[in-house]
């Protein structure tokens, strides 16, 4: 991917000299905004150089003690999305670098040249699973996937190379296995290009994250004649799949928020209503659920015609049994949708975790800036092929629609700098999109020539609160 990249640096770099050049030639008044110059920047340079211009412009005007002069946003059209630019430079965010990204070896002497320093005792390689340490005849193991894949698809294997702290005397208790297993893969050159890779990923996210604030040009008055808009159609609809057809008929899709993925009711929806879901123009279900840099490929090829690969199976398997979800659950969800010829999409990556941090409301901003950015940037790039046509439904944890609250002191998130208090827009934000709620709501039943009458359950979805 670096190789890739370099052979058109120049040309890269020129086009950013020329942003950069043209955006710093906005006026302050009278012309165009400084939001005007972001849009500009970001769209002929992106993440990157839309972060520098902007840290740059902070610092030229003085501003101190950490509050710095709010960057002016055009007024979004009345009733339509926020005007937010978005790039195409970023394919390496959702890509992971190539492996191997762990190798250990076994005690039996080795000269060759390049060898891992993880040497593990005897005990230790003879307590790896017996299908990967008879895979081998030199002793020699090397894994490609990042530490939470690895977790998904050999639990066992994870494990035991987690727990190989005496190899990782840096890495803090509070990481856990996956941290030791990163660990492994960071001491050891042969393996320290790939890890190299995910940082630069991480620092990317980061200024992704910022440019998309920046970018967002959404107002409170312009939330609240959203959400106005979506409780007013809500209100003249009678049940769940009505709630849709009403959204959809004047949103390009619709972000559906849940408390916790576990055992929620709306898997069963989804599944048992996918047919009337593509019905109302639905083309393509995008899941906070999967990882679009693990499994995209896989859930590509299960719904291209073909069995659930293994590692996709694996996950599965793992995923509705974690979150109880049984019968109803991501594997009944995908099946239907390969029934119905949907697409499916994941929402999330590496990048976007939710990271180890003292400071839980720092992890949840952080958590909520890059997801939210990862997930915007994948239904962006995505809806540019001719195959994604059509309305869309997003399935995300609450937490990631409505203005999320800022920090509670200035932090960085990957490297890059975010102030306290500053709110990050929700993926329905950036999408200019309703964010609802499902809900199993009883009403009474009408009996014509009666009054009253029983109580029904009525699966409905209602708008969430949001912040203004």
């Amino acid at each position: 991917m670096r190789a890739h990249r370099s052979r058109h640096e120049s040309e890269d770099e020129r086009r950013r000299r020329t942003a950069e050049a043209a955006a710093r030639q906005t006026p302050a008044s009278g012309g165009g905004t400084a939001a005007d110059a972001v849009l500009a920047l970001q769209s002929q340079a992106g993440n990157a150089a839309v972060s520098r211009m902007v840290a740059e412009q902070r610092n030229e005007h003085g501003a101190g003690h950490g509050q710095e002069a709010p960057v002016q946003r055009s007024a979004a059209a009345s009733g339509g999305p926020p005007v937010v630019q978005r790039m195409d430079e970023d394919e390496e965010l959702v890509r992971n670098p190539p492996g191997p990204s762990t190798r250990v070896r076994g005690p039996r002497r080795s000269h060759k040249d390049g060898r891992t320093p993880n040497k593990l005792t005897a005990a230790e390689w003879n307590s790896l699973p017996a299908e990967v340490r008879n895979n081998t005849t030199k002793e020699r193991l090397e894994i490609d996937e990042d530490p939470q894949t690895l977790q998904e698809q050999n639990p066992a294997l994870h494990y035991t190379l987690g727990g190989l702290s005496r190899l990782t005397p840096g890495v803090p208790w509070a990481a856990g296995r996956s941290g030791v297993v990163e660990g492994l893969g960071r001491n050891d050159p042969g393996t320290a290009g790939y890890w190299a890779g995910q940082d630069a990923r991480d620092q990317q996210m980061g200024q992704a994250a910022r440019a998309t604030r920046d970018a967002y040009t959404e107002t409170p008055e312009d939330r609240g004649r959203r959400h106005a808009d979506v409780d007013a159609k809500l209100a003249g609809s009678q049940d769940a799949m009505g709630d849709l057809r009403t959204l959809l008929a004047d949103y390009e899709g619709v972000a559906i928020g849940v408390a916790s993925h576990s055992g929620a009711e709306i898997w069963k929806f989804l599944t048992t209503n996918m047919a009337e879901i593509k019905a109302a123009g639905v083309n393509t279900v995008y899941l906070e659920s999967i990882r679009e840099d693990s499994y995209q490929a896989h859930v590509d090829a299960f719904l291209g015609g073909g069995p659930m690969p293994p590692e996709l199976q694996a996950f599965v398997t793992r995923y509705d049994g974690s979150m109880s979800l049984g019968a109803n659950g991501l594997g009944s969800l995908l099946t239907a949708a390969k029934a119905q010829g949907m697409r499916v999409k994941g929402l999330d990556g590496r990048p976007a975790r939710r990271p180890a941090t003292a400071i839980p409301a720092n992890t949840l901003f952080q958590r909520a800036a890059t997801m939210n950015t990862y997930a915007d940037q994948v239904v962006t790039r995505d809806r540019r092929r001719s195959s994604a046509e059509g309305r869309y439904l997003m399935e995300v944890g609450s937490s990631h629609t409505g203005m999320h609250p800022g920090p509670e002191e200035d932090m960085q998130v990957y490297g890059t700098d975010f102030r306290q208090g500053e709110e990050f827009p929700g993926v329905d934000d950036l999408r200019g999109i309703p964010a609802v709620e499902y809900r199993k709501e009883k009403r009474r039943k009408e009996t014509p020539g009666e009054e009253g009458g029983e109580e029904e359950a009525v699966e409905r979805f209602r708008r969430l609160p949001g912040n203004s």
